[in-house]
């Protein structure tokens, strides 16, 4: 019986450990199981940023375009002004000198 016994206890340390063994597997599936959703949804959110930095970068274009003419637009008028400007005083100038002469 001691034989029995000796083989039984073996088989139980045995049966112990392939259940400590799988304890450990089905941990580290569900670790890779986990490890996998997450980079999924780190995809997923590249893949948003993505498209989001496409739509910013179209949008600065159009902003920038937008301000470049707004800003020749104000360089056209001031030099419209200046010039104005500068025919009235012309004009002032030239017009008592013509008439006293």
């Amino acid at each position: 019986m001691s034989y029995e016994a000796t083989g039984e206890s073996r088989i139980t340390h045995l049966r112990g450990q392939v259940d400590e063994v799988k304890g450990v597997m089905v941990q580290n599936i569900e670790k890779v199981t986990q490890r996998g959703d997450k980079l999924e949804d780190l995809g997923e959110r590249a893949e948003y940023l993505n498209q989001n930095a496409d739509i910013f970068q179209r949008s600065a274009t159009r902003l920038k375009r937008k301000l470049w003419w707004q800003n020749v637009k104000l360089w056209i008028i001031l030099i419209i002004i200046i010039l104005v400007v500068l025919a009235v005083i012309i004009i002032a100038i030239v017009v008592p000198v013509v008439v006293t002469n």
